[in-house]
């Protein structure tokens, strides 16, 4: 990627495709620049750099790029109408005209991956690899341990390769799992290196080895099957973690999205889109955690929610989603599930329920700033035993408290001769006697 240096109008941009500039590209380019500059002496410098001081173990710290007088980065203007979302990263970046060092573009939202802590891992042997770990390790909120870690780079990767280095790293996930071993906490770490800045992967992901994590960068990690026979992510044992994926399913068939059928599964920071069956799949789970992930547009076959909690999940803690566009967002359906919460999560524009609780569930917990609305069929339909639904998170409509009150005085008290029906046919009586 060769940078275009504007000297008229003090803008640096980074061409199409392009959607990643690193400060330690923009440094290094500005320097050339700076070295072979056509306006001389008008322009004698472009930016100022500080950092990659070495504090010793491979550790060193990270760049800051300070913009001079009015100059800016800014990426290319995109075609539209979709936006498309372009990355700092690799230290900081200031300066700039108000203090703010990036050019707007047409359909481009830029984020800057900042960092204030200001430091850079560079693993080269086995006691810097060990920094790194730790320092990986503290920044987890949870499953702090770390084994070793493999890079998997689905464009320029070999699977004849060791996978210990990114310039060493594996082609396949089939290939990386088997360099891990199960029970060692050993993370897979997804690297995303198309020239287009999105790498697609067609490989459907069955993780087998226990306690795996694997990481991605985001939105620009996208893994879209051919495949039909399997979900795109099959997880099939315990203390497995899932992080920063972009996961559909192929356009064809009824698989879904993610099938979790271990103990202690987390996913999180993932988008989960376009699913022609259930965006995610929970059955005989003890503790998954589901948080911070957007799951929209699934069932697309006719048959899949955003998120289908079966058979035997227990304590499961769902919280920070977003669950939109399918036919029922959250569904807890079948015998064994106990002690769920779902918290601070927005599901919205479902085609049937927002939230739908089936029968025999038990000790259902829906609260803490849920936002559940305008789903067509209705908000929730409530039939477990001893759930809680906060008003705030969602609560009833109008229409849901009527057919609420419709089957606690006739549906649900149909047995001719009970006591039950007796008092309920009295109280309709005299309710219909005190209206006349």
């Amino acid at each position: 990627m060769a940078l275009v240096f504007d000297f008229i109008n003090s803008i640096i941009e980074v061409p199409l495709p392009d959607t990643i500039l690193t400060m330690q590209d923009l440094i290094n380019q500005t320097r050339d620049q700076e070295d072979e500059l056509n306006p001389g002496v008008n322009y004698s410098q472009i930016a100022l750099a500080t950092g990659k001081d070495d504090l010793g173990g491979g550790i060193s710290t990270g760049i800051t790029v300070r913009l001079l007088d009015n100059w800016r980065v800014r990426f290319a203007a995109r075609p539209g109408p979709d936006t498309i979302q372009c990355f700092l990263s690799g230290g900081n970046l200031v300066g700039g005209p108000s203090a703010n060092p990036i050019a707007p573009s047409a359909f481009v939202q830029v984020v800057q991956q900042s960092s204030s802590a200001g430091t850079i891992a560079t693993p080269t042997g086995s006691s810097e690899n060990t920094n790194l770990k730790y320092m990986l390790a503290a920044m987890k909120e949870n499953q702090k341990t770390v084994g070793s870690i493999f890079y998997w780079d689905p464009t320029s990767g070999s699977d004849s390769n060791t996978g210990l280095a990114p310039s060493s790293a594996v082609i396949t996930f089939n290939k990386a799992q088997t360099l891990a071993t199960a029970g060692k906490h050993d993370i897979i770490f997804c690297l995303s290196t198309h020239a287009s800045g999105i790498t697609t992967v067609t490989e459907t992901l069955n993780i087998t080895k226990s306690t795996l994590k694997v990481s991605g960068p985001g939105y620009i990690f996208q893994l879209k099957p051919t495949a039909t026979t399997d979900p795109t992510i099959n997880i099939a044992t315990d203390s497995v973690e899932i992080s920063g994926l972009y996961v559909e399913t192929a356009v064809t068939g009824s698989q879904n999205a993610v099938t979790i059928n271990g103990d202690y599964v987390t996913i999180k920071e993932s988008w989960i889109a376009n699913a022609r069956g259930h965006g995610i799949s929970i059955s005989s789970s003890k503790n998954p955690r589901i948080t911070t992930c957007a799951i929209e547009t699934c069932g697309t076959s006719g048959s899949g929610y955003g998120i289908n909690i079966a058979d035997d999940t227990t304590q499961l803690h769902m919280s920070k989603g977003i669950i939109t566009d399918g036919i029922s967002g959250i569904v807890l359906s079948g015998s064994g599930l106990e002690d769920n919460i779902i918290e601070d999560c927005l599901v919205y524009k479902n085609s049937a329920y927002g939230l739908n609780i089936g029968s025999g569930v038990q000790r259902t917990i829906v609260r803490s700033g849920n936002t559940i609305t305008n789903n067509t069929t209705a908000n929730t339909l409530d039939n477990g035993t001893q759930s809680y639904i906060e008003t705030p998170a969602g609560g009833a409509s109008a229409s849901e408290v009527a057919d609420a009150v419709w089957d606690e005085v006739i549906s649900g008290h149909v047995t001719s001769g009970t006591a039950g029906r007796t008092l309920k046919d009295a109280k309709t009586r005299a309710t219909l006697a005190s209206l006349k």
